[in-house]
This record gives C-alpha cells, sequence and structure tokens, in this order.
C-alpha cells in the first residue's frame, strides 16, 4: 500500500504522478473528490483506496458507489487511538510491522538516522534476547 500525504487537495494530486501504474492499495489523507478521483485513475490502475475513519464519512456516498462499480473499493482505515510517547516506542511498533528504517522515516517524519539508531539497537536488543534463551535451554 502506498500512502499519499498532503495539506490540500491541489497537493495531493501534484504526489499523483510518483505513483506507479500498478497501484494495489492507497491510503489518501483528504477526502475523495471527483477531482482527486479523476486524477487518480488517470495515473494508476488502483484497486482500494484507504481513507481515515473522518474522511470516508464525509466522502460522498455516491461516489463510493461509482467506484464500487467500476471494481475499486473504498475502505476506512482505523488506527490505534493515543499515541506512544516516544520516538523508541513508534520505531518498535514500526519495525513489528514489518517496515524497514527508510518506510518508518517516511512515514513517521521521524529524521532516518534517528530511525536507524534505534532500528538497529532494539534489533541487537532481540537477538541477545534469543541468545540468551537459547543458552538457558541448554
Amino acid at each position: 500500500m502506498t500512502e499519499l500525504r498532503a495539506n490540500s487537495i491541489e497537493e495531493l494530486i501534484e504526489k499523483l504522478d510518483e505513483l506507479n501504474e500498478e497501484e494495489e492499495g492507497i491510503y489518501l489523507n483528504k477526502e475523495l473528490t471527483k477531482s482527486l478521483i479523476i486524477e487518480l485513475l488517470e495515473v494508476c490502475d488502483v484497486e482500494e483506496i484507504y481513507l481515515p475513519v473522518s474522511k470516508y464519512n464525509r466522502t460522498n456516498k455516491k461516489i463510493l458507489e461509482a467506484l464500487s462499480e467500476i471494481g475499486i473499493t473504498v475502505k476506512p482505515l482505523t488506527t490505534e487511538k493515543g499515541r506512544p510517547t516516544t520516538k523508541k516506542q513508534i520505531i518498535k511498533k514500526k519495525m513489528e510491522d514489518g517496515k524497514n528504517p527508510k518506510e518508518i522515516a517516511i512515514s513517521t517524519g521521524i529524521n532516518l538516522k534517528t530511525v536507524e539508531y534505534h532500528y538497529y539497537k532494539l534489533k541487537k536488543e532481540i537477538k541477545n534476547k534469543i541468545t540468551n534463551n537459547k543458552g538457558i535451554d541448554k
């Protein structure tokens, strides 16, 4: 799933040019509009569109029905409430989701060097726990 975030619909439309033609799923942080959908369909063959619950609820039902008729599903993306309190916790959660440092940095807005520092430190901690547990089993 590709994540597209922007401060305005116009900015989001500009970012659509960065997409591959064969995107399966796209997360948009803006409400779906006719112009956004037209631009999106011209750029790629998307199968699923994910929106925040608040944006999904505000999207015109006729737009959702029209997209459904052409085989595109629009789904609300629920997220956990509240935020982890430290960067380390944020990075650990993303690590557990299988993200690499670059993906974590992009999705969270945390500096790549900071992400790499915590990422590899956490990875080392996990490796040490596994090694220590194997020593106990013998």
